[in-house]
């Protein structure tokens, strides 16, 4: 038997803003957001294919990279924490303290060898998915959003992935 749920009667009013922000800054929402997969794909390109004296430094950039996004990920849930009602203190003090993980991780992958930092900033990002994903549940934010988080993130995910599958 399907599970039926029912939509709230009003809409909260950050939901609404957002879902009228994003109708009318889709296309350029999706051209920041997938140019930003350039820099990923690039540089894991030039590590596979490119000359052998470039592979090394294409991959530390890569890795400098999907730290800054990752750190980019942290301060939004440092935004979204500002969507929070102030009778849900639990879920404002949550994003808070989540908004400043994914940087710290990100910074303490640089502490292992670059194919290691490659696969744990892959799993860094994919934490940060999930946590999103579930922050975003809780703020009802639009699905488009975490729709757009989704496919940013598992295309950086495969970038990264790829590079770190060429490190010898």
């Amino acid at each position: 038997m399907e599970k039926q749920t029912t939509a709230p009667a009003i809409e909260p009013a950050h939901t609404t803003t957002m879902r009228t922000h994003m109708a009318s800054q889709k296309r350029l929402m999706q051209l920041l957001g997938f140019g930003g997969l350039l820099p990923f794909y690039g540089l894991a390109a030039v590590a596979a294919w490119g000359d052998p004296v470039l592979k090394a430094p294409a991959l530390s950039l890569l890795a400098v990279y999907a730290a800054t996004i990752i750190s980019f990920i942290g301060g939004v849930a440092w935004a979204m924490s500002l969507l929070t009602q102030p009778r849900a203190p639990r879920l404002t003090q949550n994003l808070l303290v989540w908004s400043v993980i994914p940087p710290l991780l990100a910074a303490a992958c640089f502490f292992a060898p670059l194919a290691t930092r490659l696969w744990l900033l892959v799993m860094v990002l994919a934490i940060a998915w999930i946590a999103d994903k579930r922050f975003s549940k809780a703020l009802d934010l639009p699905p488009e959003w975490i729709q757009l988080r989704a496919a940013l993130s598992l295309l950086a995910i495969g970038a990264l992935s790829w590079a770190a599958s060429n490190v010898v």
